[in-house]
């Protein structure tokens, strides 16, 4: 492990914000639900006393939430010193869409960008004009990109308008020792040497010469780690260690061992994407887990060189970091592994951040999406979007101020013939319920937590379901504030002989 220097942390100011969230009614005649009510996304001021701070951003690839577990610098540097929203999806669990959202901060019904691949997906589905980093171009940042970007970006494709450097990964992507970057209009390529080492190193660099410029400034971090690897000769593999990192969890359990859904021994009642699955392999789970943190131990140390430099170069007091990754993903829950699913193991991503103003060791179960980050990265550093966004600013709950927020979250998942989509549907509080129009489920996670009940058919859910199907609709067409919404208390599930359950109804929280 590099030695790094230890931090010197500031005393954090807490701001008193003017709260985002400006809530208007809108009309409803649904008698089983109430009127939506607007948030509204507005634009968030940088905190008091910090003139213009800056931002980097750090993304992993196809990290489970639970894996940070196994990521003490970063969890040391970041969640301790920062908050951790405990309740972080990413609503389109797929890499390309996920990164498309990050992005132009939309879901895909308006960047486009639904799967990784076929005419509805990929790099080639994104319009590059609509890309967040003119934003702060615009504004007088200087703004830096290292990694991997969107599935099927090549060495000859555009270069987005708005980075004053632009290193991503164009070939050999997913090898992780054999692969190349655009290295600013350099073009390198890299063998023998690790893809996350070298992802930190013009990170560093590329924060090393912004700070020393004294202009703002805006460093996007996107690591290849965990995801499995693939060779330029197509072969699919585990993702390699660092020689250092290679005899570790060698007898890590995997988490989802323990969960109830592991290799679930009844699928008949999920959708069709679980329901054909055959039983998992323990070995080959156990096998892939441990890869998998052996590779985030290469992101754990840059995370903590990236903190480092920021101290040495006198601006880790004024610069937020960001840390998630572009999904979760499935190690043996009901059968699956991999993502692209809507279940809480895809679904739900680590989300941690420090900066100026953020209370040092906070939480927030706001139920926040990748949509969610371009606007507030708008709003903790002052600019304004130049188009609609469809998420809203974290910047008041960052802040330490209550922030009224939606009750429904659109999820969705693409595929790569005919219209582009596949399962889509809506999360709230306490449910979990999509459909493709044929194939369709309902978790009830409050008392079903691991979702091995589909209760679409059950007729005790029945207003449920009608009212779940009634935000689905309006939410795949949103765009805006109005994918944002209040929409009020769900009916409550009945009693098999028609009596409601007391209770069982969800009232929307102000947090």
């Amino acid at each position: 492990m590099r030695g790094w220097a230890q931090s010197i942390t500031a005393a954090l100011l807490v701001v008193l914000v003017a709260t985002l969230a400006t809530v208007t009614t809108t009309g409803g005649t649904d008698a089983d639900r109430v009127g939506p009510v607007s948030l509204a996304q507005g634009t968030q001021s940088p905190a008091p006393g910090v003139d213009r701070p800056n931002l980097v951003f750090v993304l992993t690839d196809d990290m489970r939430d639970d894996d940070l577990d196994h990521m003490p610098i970063t969890r040391r540097l970041l969640a301790d010193q920062g908050m951790e929203l405990t309740d972080a999806i990413s609503p389109h669990p797929l890499c390309c869409p996920a990164r498309a959202q990050l992005a132009t901060g939309q879901y895909a019904q308006n960047n486009g960008v639904q799967h990784n691949r076929g005419v509805h997906g990929g790099f080639e589905a994104l319009d590059p004009a609509q890309e967040a980093s003119t934003w702060w171009r615009d504004e007088g940042y200087r703004t830096a990109f290292v990694g991997k970007f969107l599935n099927g970006y090549g060495p000859n494709d555009v270069r987005p308008a708005g980075w004053s450097r632009w290193d991503a990964l164009t070939e050999g992507v997913y090898d992780y020792v054999n692969f190349s970057m655009t290295g600013d209009g350099r073009p390198e390529h890299h063998t023998g040497s690790h893809v996350t080492r070298v992802i930190e190193d013009h990170t560093n660099e590329a924060v090393r010469d912004f700070a020393r410029s004294d202009d703002p400034f805006v460093v996007y971090a996107w690591h290849l780690a965990p995801h499995y690897r693939i060779t330029p000769e197509g072969g699919r593999g585990l993702p390699p260690a660092m020689p250092q990192d290679e005899d570790l969890f060698v007898d890590q359990r995997p988490s989802s061992f323990d969960a109830p859904a592991f290799d679930e021994a009844d699928v008949s009642d999920q959708p069709a994407y679980l329901r054909r699955l055959s039983p998992v392999s323990r070995a080959a789970v156990r096998a892939e887990n441990t890869a998998r943190l052996q590779s985030l131990q290469a992101v754990d140390r840059a995370v903590g060189s990236l903190v480092a430099t920021l101290s040495q170069e006198g601006v880790l007091d004024e610069t937020y970091v960001v840390f998630s990754s572009d999904n979760g993903y499935s190690l043996g829950e009901h059968r699956f592994v991999g993502k692209d699913v809507l279940t809480d193991e895809a679904l739900q991503v680590p989300l941690l951040v420090r900066g100026p103003g953020i209370a040092a060791g906070t939480t927030s179960d706001l139920p926040v999406t990748l949509v969610d980050l371009p606007a507030t990265f708008a709003g903790l550093t002052g600019v304004t979007p130049q188009w609609q966004v469809d998420g809203s600013s974290l910047a008041p709950t960052l802040l330490g101020e209550e922030q009224a927020f939606r009750d429904t979250t659109l999820i969705q998942t693409g595929r790569t013939l005919g219209d582009g989509w596949s399962h889509r549907g809506v999360r709230t509080e306490r449910y979990l319920y999509g459909t493709d129009g044929v194939d369709a489920f309902l978790y009830d996670r409050l008392l079903d937590p691991d979702e091995m009940v589909n209760r679409v058919d059950d007729p005790a859910y029945a207003a449920v379901v009608a009212a779940l199907e009634l935000r689905r609709r309006e939410l795949v067409t949103c765009a805006g504030w109005t994918c944002n919404q209040e929409f009020g208390p769900l009916p409550e599930p009945a009693d098999p002989d028609g009596v409601r359950r007391a209770g069982a109804g969800e009232v929307p929280r102000v947090r």
